[in-house]
């Protein structure tokens, strides 16, 4: 590559063209082969490929600069069997059939400039289905599912039109297709124009809960289009942003379709999970170098080599653990969600445009290459951007809190902690606030600003801005309203309505009824806050915020009580209430009835027939409330209802820690009584709730020590259960339910029987479902339990098996969630494993094998086991290696394999021409895939005679240039002594040029 530079420039040539001839052989990674070993022709109809790969991934299926940052316009051409069809980026210009009509090839051209991470295709036996909404999106799956893929795509017109109307822009591609497909790499990837899905998002109308999730995963890879695909970010530095804007977007679809008390659910999930991770540690790296701010490039042709090594590595996902990765995503969209508020969402969707605006500028067809930088986008020139639209008004608010406040959040890890508690001095009237920020494991430092603080008094609601300076400070508040001796009939809320209260259990000298700090949550953080139980319940009953009563239900559960009891009860029964509010009183009252002590033996009963009657009451029979009437799920909400109470029932625990027989009966007879003859919608998930109550319901067995798996006597309880279950998982064979939701609850049921002692502990059963070639939601469930089974049994074989499956499943998604599995269930911790009989060299070896050789085709996998690695050993040296090995200097000699492929090196240009082709995975095929030659030299794809691919990248032809990849040192392999001295040799000479290359060039990269 310097050779050729170094020529052109004696040349004077300001471009060339460069055509690379290559075959891939026997890819373990980049594209993704599903063709099982069968020999039923209509199962022959679902073998497709598609491409896969974690981010910047295109290397592995074709030769190029696999960053975001190089752009470049495409030609793509495919040449597939006559009866599948192609798909990939930018439009179909032409389709062309071979002369013996045996295949045929479709020829894409991409004009918009794109780089080669967002380079894909799909290839297979679709059926194609064009929005009739929208003519150019269209749709494909595999055979038999086109009716759930019109079903699963009826609303999608509604987060296009949106996404067009707040972005005032117009979609940026001329096309847009969604495919989905089996054993996908992530629930959705996207390319440019182009989005490959997983096909468990597809749903029928009859069933309820896949709809909200599989809305949003479309809205989240049509935001990606605008921001990541068409929009692409300068370096990794900047990654923040894409990700940020385009879950932001996806949020705004999720308030405009599903609600604002639905939305503000969904920010306080997210909100909660990354402050669960960051307070467990070690907390995220910042997600921006504070440094480069400074650094702007506007022209594509400028060299990021310099600025790429400037980065740290936490900021490549290559080098990053998925899980980190994940919150990465959280906290860029919270952080965009802040920006949103500082400056107000008119302003933020017009810093959209304007970026949007340009890049379709340098987007144009006739631009040149020097325009094509409008397309990228850096953390300073956003922040420049929300200056110049935010107008001259807010110019020192801007200059005072965004820029400051996004360097606090961006440019440093962690959030902060507020701990709250408060005092009404009855002499002063005010209110004695006393705020601390707690230093856990987050390392964010103390946070200095402004904290919101809303005050519901008698009078009405009112909001106090206190500015936080120090990490424990007292705040005195005065209040407005006297005490409630001179109270009203009515009471002003926060929204605007009046509302009468009961002041019968509130202090009588206090005019406040309850305080929220932070209510809307502006700020990333997290806030424990404690006040009388009674302001808890006011809070719950008349607040109108759903938030804020979701709060409420689950403070109460700290203060067991007889009018807590009957506040949760009033807020269940309410219909006007919004249904997860509801749903989390349920679970809430259960609680209650398990954390009462002896004395409140009674009211335990009575909360349990509480839950019971309020059960019979909706949903008994009208003859017999005893009995359930037939299944309505056209209520939604009482739908969700119904699904939630007898799994909170089986919760309930009495004073011996067991399960009342009379609750475990109950939901027998929902079982036996089921009936949905008459109901529009599946009842599969319904059935799948009562399993999962059923599971709750499981009380721990009497066992002796020791004891033999012949001499396990089942009690009568878990006999009834294990019956059901039995019952249900034979169904399922017959007839199976929605993702298999009915097994996964089966799976569960047996492994908690087997932990409660009543069962023998055994893996076997998990074994078979976490094999190959069961649906993926059964594998993922067997893999948790098994993984489970692992931690709790010690065993080794299990962990052996385990780590077999990791290192051979054809399917990338599970070799990852396995390892996944394996961290959040870890066999030994990092504190324990001298004890542990898992903790051996064995284990050592194999997970260094994974790190080292067996995962450098996927990053991802690596990072797992990475990830792992650290969860059981941390930074030290693992204890069960031998001393001598355990000495300084002394390198562990793993097992290494006689020969490893390599990887073929990297590089891209403006105008470059292609030829792939790439087989199966070996392991998702019986029969071998090999590569054939044609006479023309071109290279067909076989398997199974049935999955024939020929892809070619580009307008030139060949010109016969090739790079033989056979002299290509393997990754791992050691240097011989001769490699080191001609290394020693011309050190200094490439020292200069060796400098100036990529980094994400190398092929050991």
């Amino acid at each position: 590559m310097i050779f050729l530079m170094n020529l052109l420039k004696a040349l004077d040539c300001k471009s060339f063209s460069l055509s690379i001839e290559y075959q891939i052989i026997n890819p373990k990674s980049g594209i993704q082969f599903v063709v099982p070993s069968t020999d039923n022709e209509h199962i022959k109809k679902s073998f497709h490929a598609f491409t896969c790969g974690h981010y910047n991934s295109s290397r592995l299926w074709f030769p190029c600069m696999d960053n975001y940052w190089n752009l470049c316009t495409w030609s793509l051409s495919f040449n597939v069997d006559a009866t599948m069809i192609a798909i990939s980026n930018g439009e179909l210009v032409k389709k062309i059939i071979d002369d013996d009509g045996k295949n045929v090839t479709f020829h894409y051209k991409l004009d918009v400039p794109t780089a080669a991470p967002n380079i894909g295709f799909a290839i297979g036996y679709f059926e194609i289905f064009v929005d009739p909404k929208i003519p150019t999106v269209t749709h494909f799956c595999l055979p038999g599912l086109l009716p759930v893929l019109k079903h699963s795509v009826s609303l999608f017109h509604k987060a296009y039109d949106l996404y067009q109307s707040i972005l005032s822009a117009r979609f940026p591609f001329k096309s847009y297709k969604q495919v989905f497909v089996n054993e996908s790499y992530n629930n959705c990837s996207t390319y440019s124009s182009l989005s490959i899905l997983n096909t468990g998002l597809l749903h029928s109308a009859r069933i309820i809960e896949q709809h909200h999730l599989s809305q949003h995963v479309m809205a989240i890879a049509l935001a990606q289009q605008y921001f990541g695909c068409f929009v692409g970010i300068e370096t990794w530095n900047d990654w923040w942003l894409t990700a940020g804007i385009s879950g932001y977007l996806s949020a705004i679809f999720i308030k405009r379709r599903f609600g604002t008390s639905e939305y503000k659910h969904y920010i306080h999930k997210e909100m909660e999970a990354l402050s669960e991770y960051e307070f467990a540690g070690p907390p995220l790296p910042p997600l921006h170098v504070d440094e480069t701010l400074t650094q702007v490039h506007t022209d594509i042709s400028v060299a990021y080599t310099n600025q790429q090594d400037r980065i740290p590595i936490n900021y490549h996902p290559c080098f990053t653990f998925p899980t980190q990765l994940e919150m990465f995503e959280r906290r860029s969209q919270l952080i965009m969600r802040m920006i949103e508020i500082r400056i107000g969402q008119e302003s933020l969707l017009q810093a959209f445009n304007k970026l949007l605006t340009l890049a379709n500028t340098g987007a144009k067809h006739h631009s040149h290459s020097s325009q094509w930088g409008n397309l990228l986008i850096s953390t300073k020139h956003f922040l420049k951007t929300i200056h110049l639209v935010s107008g001259k008004d807010i110019k020192e608010f801007i200059n005072q809190w965004v820029y400051p406040v996004l360097k606090l959040y961006i440019c440093r890890s962690g959030l902060p902690h507020f701990k709250g508690s408060f005092s009404f001095n009855r002499k002063r009237n005010t209110l004695e606030l006393e705020l601390t920020e707690k230093q856990d494991k987050s390392q964010f430092g103390f946070y200095v600003g402004p904290l919101t603080i809303c005050v519901q008094e008698v009078d009405g609601s009112y909001t106090h801005t206190l500015q936080i300076e120090e990490s424990t400070y007292h705040y005195d508040i005065s209040c407005h309203s006297k005490s409630k001796k001179n109270k009203k009939k009515k009471i002003p809320l926060s929204n605007g309505d009046e509302t009468e209260i009961n002041f019968s259990s509130a202090d009588s000298d206090s005019p406040v009824l309850w305080v929220r700090i932070d209510p809307d949550m502006h700020w990333l953080r997290k806030v424990t806050f404690d006040q009388p139980d009674y302001m808890w319940q006011y809070q719950m009953k008349y607040e109108r915020d759903s938030l804020a009563q979701y709060l409420a239900v689950k403070a109460l559960t700290k203060y067991v009580s007889a009018d807590s009891v009957c506040c949760l009860t009033e807020i269940i029964n309410d219909r006007h209430i919004y249904y997860r509010i509801r749903v989390a009183a349920i679970k809430a009252l259960a609680k209650c009835a398990t954390e009462t002590a002896g004395e409140w033996a009674l009211q335990r009963c009575s909360i349990a027939t509480s839950l019971f009657n309020i059960y019979r009451k909706m949903f008994g029979s009208r003859s017999c409330q005893t009995i359930p009437r037939y299944n309505d799920f056209s209520y939604m909400i009482g739908y969700f209802i119904q699904k939630a109470i007898p799994k909170a029932l089986g919760s309930i625990r009495n004073s011996h820690g067991n399960c009342p027989r009379e609750i475990l009966d109950f939901i027998i007879d929902l079982i036996k009584y089921n009936d949905n003859s008459q109901n529009e919608y599946s009842d599969n998930y319904y059935m799948s709730s009562l399993i999962d109550a059923l599971t709750s319901a499981i009380s721990p067995a009497t066992t002796i020590t020791g004891i033999s798996e012949s001499n396990y006597t089942l009690s009568e309880e878990s006999k009834i259960i294990l019956q059901e279950v039995t019952h249900a998982l034979n169904y399922e064979k017959i007839l199976a339910s929605h993702r298999n939701c009915i097994s996964v609850s089966c799976i569960k049921n047996i492994r908690m029987l087997q932990k409660k002692g009543h069962i023998p502990p055994r893996a076997d059963v998990f074994r078979m479902y976490a094999r190959y070639g069961f649906f993926q939601d059964i594998r993922e469930a067997a893999i948790d339990q098994l993984a489970d089974f692992i931690k709790v049994e010690s065993s080794v074989a299990d962990l052996r098996w385990i780590f077999s499956l990791i290192e051979k499943d054809p399917v990338p998604f599970m070799r990852h969630y396995a390892l996944q599995a394996i961290i959040r269930s870890a066999p030994f911790s990092n504190l324990k494993r001298t004890t542990s009989a898992l903790n051996n060299i064995e284990l050592v070896e194999r997970l260094w094998t994974l790190i080292g050789f067996d995962t450098k085709h996927d990053c991802r996998l690596r990072c797992d086991a990475m990830e792992l690695y650290t969860e059981l050993y941390g930074r030290s040296t693992p204890d069960c290696i031998p001393p001598i090995l355990n000495s300084p200097g002394v390198v562990i000699d793993l097992q290494r394999r006689t020969s490893r492929p390599s990887i073929s090196p990297s590089m891209s240009f403006d105008d470059i021409s292609f030829k792939v082709s790439k087989p199966s995975t070996p392991q998702a095929v019986a029969t071998p895939i090999g590569l054939n030659s044609d006479d023309d030299g071109s290279s067909v794809v076989s398997g199974q005679d049935a999955l024939k691919v020929t892809i070619k990248l580009g307008d030139n032809t060949f010109s016969g240039t090739s790079i033989a990849t056979e002299n290509i040192n393997p990754i791992g392999k050691r240097p011989s002594s001769d490699d080191v001295k001609s290394h020693k040799k011309h050190k200094h000479k490439h020292k200069k040029s060796s400098k100036q290359s990529s980094p994400f060039s190398n092929p050991q990269h």
